[in-house]
């Protein structure tokens, strides 16, 4: 992993799934913020840019269909603000995904598969 850091706004209407994946990536990404909406309310005030010297990389972590990204605003607002996207997969297949530059995350997941999201992380550049 690399020495960046993260704030990971994860979009989870289970209470349970967010406390394993907010722990999980905690245990993978050391120092990481954290940050669960059960919705999206709340989430334009939590995906900032990065622009700043050491300011931390968002990541939302969201198991929304591509469709609902796009209609709901967040797409747009995650490429405004250099927020990187990862889709649980679902209800969209991998490759829809990949096309779109985000990355992606198996549903259910396991801890392994969240240290792997840090690492494919930590490789990727900045968003631009």
């Amino acid at each position: 992993m690399s020495s960046q850091k993260f704030r990971f706004v994860i979009i989870e209407k289970d209470s349970f799934v967010a406390h394993d994946m907010r722990e999980g990536l905690k245990a993978a990404v050391p120092g990481c913020d954290t940050h669960h909406l059960t919705d999206l309310d709340g989430a334009s005030g939590l995906v900032t840019t990065d622009a700043e010297a050491g300011s931390p990389r968002t990541v939302i972590v969201t198991k929304l269909s591509l469709a609902q990204l796009d209609s709901s605003g967040l797409t747009q607002l995650a490429q405004q603000m250099r927020a990187e996207i990862v889709v649980r997969l679902g209800e969209d297949p991998r490759a829809a995904v990949t096309e779109r530059g985000w990355l992606s995350l198996a549903s259910p997941f396991t801890w392994e598969d969240l240290a792997g999201l840090a690492s494919d992380l930590g490789r990727r550049p900045t968003a631009a």
